[in-house]
């Protein structure tokens, strides 16, 4: 960096990067950006010291932001949100092909898409109970849940948080591992409403995104009902460049992602009955999903693109230069 002569260091995430990279650089300024709650989960001493030698900490949502101001109020005036952007190009023309679907699918059998890691922390759990729900009334529904199955390690979360609702979470860590749940959760379903009903729920793995932009091309409302409070979502605004409605729960980044009401629905954290009426509400009215599509569609590209993303980071370096 110094043969470099660079300006600006941008970290991600790493705080125990400072001290060594200002030793070495004492001219240099430094951008501390966070997309995890570290901040304000661990030793506050040591990260009030590594902070007291940065010149700008970014977080990817006003959540993260606010977070790092409350825990450290003589660093607040440093502290920025810039959001996370995606690539608009690679699901704009599934946005089109939406539009032109709509009337033909007004009477096909409708798909739920969950993106991410199929775990406790994400609600898996918690939209697969829902969906037992949304059978009973519209038992053609199908359930796409695209990624890894696996639960983060117990450390990583579970035993960081003090919030109620995620420390629930610590009963899958006990003698009924989370695998151990979805594969009783298949055998219930099975049992409840037969073979041909269970095999509705489809766990896809991993998949690239030449083949994950065909699911969000399938699907007619995307959920994604995390319990943790989420820096961001980023599943969540690719399927509103995709033109779907959402489903989320009022946690973390979401608030500031779907506007509830006009580009999605926002539900309490952990309650399954809530998010199934949520669901069952845009699967009863076409007019309702195809509108919030369309506004949740415009949202995206006027905050998340990539562009929008450079410009904004470009005016916060400004400010420390």
């Amino acid at each position: 960096m110094i043969k470099q002569q660079c300006d600006i260091v941008h970290i991600h995430n790493l705080s125990q990067f400072i001290p060594v990279i200002r030793a070495l650089n004492p001219g240099i300024k430094i951008a501390l950006h966070m997309h995890c709650e570290w901040l304000t989960q661990l030793d506050h001493k040591i990260l009030e010291k590594r902070l007291s030698k940065v010149d700008l900490v970014i977080g990817t949502s006003k959540y993260i932001t606010e977070g790092i101001r409350q825990r450290f109020p003589k660093f607040a005036e440093r502290c920025q949100p810039v959001f996370n952007g995606v690539n608009l190009d690679r699901f704009m023309n599934l946005y089109v092909r939406h539009n032109q679907q709509n009337g033909s699918k007004n009477n096909s059998a409708k798909r739920l898409l969950y993106v991410g890691r199929v775990s406790p922390e994400k609600g898996s759990h918690v939209l697969l109970e829902a969906f037992k729900k949304v059978l009973q009334r519209c038992p053609e529904t199908k359930l796409d849940l695209v990624g890894p199955v696996g639960a983060l390690p117990y450390d990583y979360l579970v035993g960081l948080s003090d919030d109620s609702k995620v420390a629930e979470l610590a009963s899958f860590y006990g003698d009924e591992s989370w695998t151990g749940y979805v594969r009783r959760y298949l055998s219930e379903l099975n049992d409840h409403f037969g073979a041909d009903l269970a095999s509705q729920v489809s766990f896809t793995g991993s998949l690239p995104q030449s083949k994950l932009v065909n699911y969000y091309q399938q699907a007619d409302i995307f959920v994604f009902p995390s319990v943790c409070h989420e820096a961001f979502g980023m599943p969540i605004v690719e399927a509103m460049v995709a033109g779907l409605p959402v489903i989320a729960t009022q946690a973390g980044a979401f608030p500031e992602i779907v506007e509830d009401g006009k580009t999605g629905l926002l539900v309490e954290r952990s309650n399954a009955d809530a998010l199934a009426d949520a669901i069952l509400q845009l699967l009863s009215d076409q007019e309702l999903r195809t509108s919030m599509g369309q506004a949740g569609h415009q949202r995206a590209v006027e905050l998340f693109s990539f562009e929008k993303v450079v410009d904004d980071l470009l005016n916060q370096y400004k400010t420390i230069l």
